[in-house]
């Protein structure tokens, strides 16, 4: 099995002085209904500047919840780790995939702007997908998506590529021009059953099988 890191969002509860990192169950369902096995990354720096030199760590995902700190959200120790993660899969060539918040710090630190967008939460979006992008094939397979975000972008920057794009032109899909990074805005853990799809999107990004 594939060994995927997966990083988890950020919880307060008062009541208790705690913050908790938080992962939707239905996420180890997925990845588990793929043959890929996920390795929880807390939000401690510290913790996974040593943790990721001596996992076996296959891909990386970022998972949704939580905005940016950029934007108005209150887990920096999220962002710090995010940051540091996605630096060292460039460097170490490790395919990374960031869904919805995930999705929009890989387009952060690459210098896209986001903003404050409607329409896009609990309602779905069909896909107008870019061809000869790497995951054009595997885009195209979709009928229409599901959204759940406030904040995307219009316009790409740099290397960063966009691939996919809703009817009102809000980026839905992005790749990195060279390196093995991609970024899809809605949730495929979200969908009963899991789709076929997004099944064969995560084996094509992870496990390299079309």
């Amino acid at each position: 099995m594939k060994r995927i890191a997966i990083t988890q969002r950020v919880e307060e509860k008062k009541s208790y002085n705690e913050k908790r990192d938080v992962l939707d169950q239905k996420w180890i369902d997925f990845l588990l209904s793929i043959e890929i096995w996920p390795i929880l990354v807390p939000n401690n720096l510290q913790y996974v500047k040593k943790f990721i030199k001596s996992e076996n760590i296959d891909g990386v995902l970022f998972t949704g919840g939580n905005s940016l700190v950029r934007y108005g959200g209150d887990a920096p120790e999220r962002d710090e780790v995010e940051r540091f993660i996605l630096n060292w899969a460039l460097e170490s060539n490790v395919p990374l995939l960031g869904v919805c918040r995930g999705m929009q710090i890989i387009q952060d630190y690459f210098g896209y702007n986001l903003s404050n967008i409607s329409g896009h939460v609990g309602v779905r979006h069909s896909l107008d997908v870019i061809d000869n992008c790497r995951l054009s094939e595997a885009l195209k397979r979709y009928s229409d998506v599901n959204s759940y975000n406030n904040f995307g972008s219009r316009k790409e920057d740099g290397n960063l590529l966009k691939i996919a794009t809703s009817s009102d032109g809000i980026i839905m899909a992005v790749e990195h021009q060279e390196k093995n990074i991609f970024g899809i805005m809605w949730h495929s853990e979200r969908e009963f059953p899991f789709r076929r799809e997004d099944k064969l999107l995560f084996k094509d990004i992870f496990i390299g099988e079309k």
